[in-house]
């Protein structure tokens, strides 16, 4: 079986926890239907993220980035989550007790500045 290089091992739990967030269910919940909702393959970035950082290498023309480690994936996208569009987003997660479609509905902007869309996430929870 080939080595799956998109989603880093234990992604969830070790961006959730280099965030300093819990890991409640409502928080692995989203990120599950976010990845998914992304729907991309680039190498160790669940999120499609566009965070640079060294060694990493366009997935796309829209600067979704590959990166080089896991742990550089992992980082490139908590980098990403504590920018100011998605602040709030981050807070709750801090917060933990949200279920997943609360933490969407919430945080309907960033999810759309993000570009996955807040739809899109609801649709698949």
């Amino acid at each position: 079986m080939p080595l799956q290089t998109h989603l880093p091992p234990h992604w969830r739990e070790r961006l959730l926890a280099l965030l300093l967030c819990p890991v409640s269910p409502g928080g692995m919940v989203l990120l599950d239907a976010w990845e998914r909702a992304e729907g991309g393959r680039a190498q160790w970035n669940p999120l499609n993220t566009t965070e640079p950082l060294a060694g990493a290498t366009d997935y796309n023309s829209a600067g979704v980035k590959n990166y080089p480690t896991p742990v550089a994936g992992i980082s490139a996208t908590a980098l990403t989550l504590i920018l100011q569009p998605y602040r709030h987003l981050w807070g709750d997660l801090q917060q933990g007790g949200f279920t997943a479609r609360e933490l969407v509905e919430r945080n309907e902007a960033a999810f759309n500045t993000w570009g996955t869309g807040a739809s899109h996430i609801l649709a698949l929870l």
